[in-house]
């Protein structure tokens, strides 16, 4: 094969990845209002009886109002809060069907939409097919094949539409018929075909094997899982790694196999370590470690952080890769680490202040993000200032 030919190969092999990434950031972009909008109401929904009240966190606010303690306001007020936690976590529940429908949307156009929502909400709640139960006819509900089946109907219906749209020729007159009824209608039973008798089937059993290898493993999978989603989140700081480690991350934590309780204080560790790192310099070792740009970017680091924005700390890992990156990665593992062995738990997929109260056991989660946070600050001002001893790192003086 000839440097030409190669060279086009390569092209389309890098061609064909910016357009996966591009479908699969499109879905994931419409996502992400929904999960804000159903996670802050159920956010809202906890603070009521869990930060208010002060209820036990394994009681239920239903089996609080059931008790009778409560009367007036309060009730009334817990009342809300029931409301608006099956309001929020009903919204939660439309996030993959959302990003199904846009990574169809995003391949196939306008006419994928509603057949890849169809095949996201199928992927969460499977359809019931009749069979032999216990030796009699009745509906069998499948196992659902989650994040990864919705992502895998998505691509599946939105390529399929976008054959039809360009080989299905009608005239002019018909084209209406074409893009509203005649191509939604094939790719809603394609999509209920596929779902049905090969997705959920596969996904499901997928999941069960995934399921069980967890529970075999038991404490020790679980901690080996949060090494590596702790690792990969924070590696590059909201680039590819990290946005693979999230796609996999968010199919466990949605379909409730895994909590995300790694990721997300992973997610902020560096960005507020390295912000940490301008604020304690001159009282650790009694001199700035670095320029005066790097301070402003220190305070805009943290706010960003608790906000859920890792990319904050971009700046701190350019200016210095070989030793900025390993060192939040490893703090950032420790934190995750920490605040997981010391109970801490999160489901809910986002790291910004907003959703700390959904985090089961908060003070370790914020002791882990703490730790970790704590070791980047303190071993990057002391490295920094032994290369500033040894000639090494020259720091502009103002």
């Amino acid at each position: 094969m000839g440097g030409t030919e190669m060279a086009q190969l390569k092209r389309r092999k890098n061609s064909f990845w910016q357009e996966f990434y591009k479908h699969l950031m499109t879905g994931i972009s419409y996502m992400i209002p929904v999960l804000i909008m159903g996670g802050l109401i159920g956010a809202f929904s906890q603070v009521i009886p869990y930060v208010i009240f002060k209820i036990e966190p394994n009681v239920s606010i239903l089996d609080a109002i059931k008790t009778g303690q409560y009367t007036g306001m309060n009730l009334q007020l817990l009342k809300l809060a029931s409301l608006m936690e099956s309001f929020g976590f009903t919204l939660f529940g439309f996030a993959i069907p959302m990003f199904a429908a846009f990574v169809a949307n995003s391949i196939g156009g306008k006419t994928a939409l509603a057949a890849g929502f169809i095949g996201g909400y199928v992927a969460n709640k499977p359809i019931s097919v009749v069979g032999m139960v216990d030796g009699a006819w009745d509906k069998i509900t499948p196992v659902p094949s989650g994040f990864l089946g919705a992502f895998i109907i998505a691509l599946i219906v939105g390529y399929f539409v976008k054959y039809l749209n360009k080989n299905i020729n009608l005239p002019k007159n018909w084209l209406a018929f074409k893009s509203t009824f005649l191509i939604p209608l094939l790719a809603s039973l394609f999509c209920m075909i596929i779902m049905v008798f090969i997705i959920t089937p596969l996904g499901g059993w997928v999941n069960l094997q995934i399921r069980a290898l967890l529970e075999a493993a038991g404490a020790a999978g679980q901690f080996a899982y949060a090494l590596v989603l702790s690792a990969t989140t924070a590696f590059d700081l909201g680039g590819p790694v990290n946005k693979a480690a999230g796609f996999v991350a968010l199919g466990f934590t949605t379909e409730k196999v895994l909590p995300i309780t790694a990721r997300t204080i992973a997610i902020v560790t560096p960005s507020i370590g390295l912000g940490l790192s301008t604020l304690i310099d001159r009282k650790l070792v009694g001199r700035k470690v670095y320029n005066s740009e790097f301070y402003d970017a220190g305070k805009t680091s943290i706010f960003l952080a608790f906000m859920g924005i890792s990319e904050g700390a971009i700046p701190f890992a350019l200016e210095n890769p070989g030793f900025t990156i390993p060192l939040y990665v490893v703090s950032s593992v420790i934190g995750a680490f920490s605040g997981i062995a010391l109970g801490a738990v999160q489901w809910f997929p986002e790291s910004a202040i907003w959703a700390w109260p959904l985090v089961k056991n908060l003070p370790s989660y914020i002791l882990g993000i703490a730790i970790g946070s704590i070791i980047i600050a303190v071993c990057n001002v002391l490295y920094r200032n032994k290369l500033i001893k040894d000639g090494k790192l020259e720091i502009d003086e103002y």
